[in-house]
């Protein structure tokens, strides 16, 4: 009850930072400040993306990314303020912000709560600026801060229980074998409902495109973008849950990325 009562906690105030693209000021120093006392190492780019890392363990396993959005695509209206109903939070009026507040949360909270995971590897966290105008921020990050990531999880997608690993029917985000892999654990978990589906546009496309298996999360948020925006605060812990276990599956991770990377060798050959 502690854990939950506390991620609800950063819940309502990461929702209750009115900015949107092209303005995170407020959101990147709240991120930076929680952040502080759990990581080893924490800049902003010359963009205003947050970087952050943590070495775990021996630090000898793989290096996974952490990715969320700061921005909004619109700001809140005057008066407005969150409705509890519930799971269910929404807007008195105007947009709630879940997109991506909801996946900053639960970034913030996995590295609150790293030290309780017995991750082995390194985690690297990055918030980016501006990906509700085009990506802009995780066009920008440096490569060399992505040059040696095995494995991405981006905490932005709608509803519940769909791990994104596709642009539809083309662009393929990850093997097929990494989706099947974050599935099996779930179930392992009893978290029953994650299944690997297509989905749309998200910072995900550009870690891919890094040669980096990536995947897309859930989040818990519905009908974002507009006034009847809502969050499922259940769906969205959900994914923290999820994420906590793939933390705790560091080896097994591991395993399944050398299959994949021993599969591609033998496609090159």
């Amino acid at each position: 009850m502690e854990n939950w009562n506390s991620f609800l906690k950063e819940l309502e105030e990461c929702l209750a930072i009115d900015e949107e693209s092209g303005y995170e000021e407020t959101i990147r120093q709240h991120v930076v400040d929680r952040l502080g006392p759990h990581l080893d190492n924490i800049t902003v780019d010359r963009k205003g993306n947050v970087l952050a890392q943590k070495s775990c363990g021996t630090g000898d396993g793989p290096v996974i990314l952490l990715n969320a959005h700061l921005d909004k695509v619109y700001g809140f209206d005057e008066g407005r303020k969150i409705l509890k109903q519930g799971k269910i939070w929404s807007s008195t009026e105007g947009i709630l912000g879940a997109d991506d507040r909801a996946g900053v949360t639960i970034l913030l909270e996995l590295a609150r709560r790293m030290d309780e995971l017995n991750f082995n590897g390194k985690v690297k966290f990055i918030f980016t600026v501006e990906e509700e105008i085009g990506l802009i921020g995780a066009r920008n990050i440096d490569a060399y801060f992505l040059s040696d990531v095995d494995a991405a999880f981006v905490a932005d997608r709608r509803g519940a229980g769909d791990i994104i690993t596709s642009r539809g029917s083309g662009l393929k985000l990850c093997d097929e074998a990494y989706g099947n892999w974050i599935e099996e654990i779930a179930t392992g978990a009893g978290l029953n409902d994650w299944k690997c589906r297509p989905g749309g546009s998200s910072d995900t496309k550009i870690w891919a495109s890094h040669g980096i298996q990536s995947v897309n999360l859930s989040v818990g948020y519905q009908n974002e973008h507009t006034s009847e925006e809502y969050l499922d605060t259940e769906a969205c812990y959900e994914a923290f849950k999820l994420l906590s276990t793939v933390l705790k599956n560091g080896e097994k991770l591991r395993n399944i990325l050398q299959i994949i990377e021993n599969k591609e060798v033998i496609n090159e050959q």
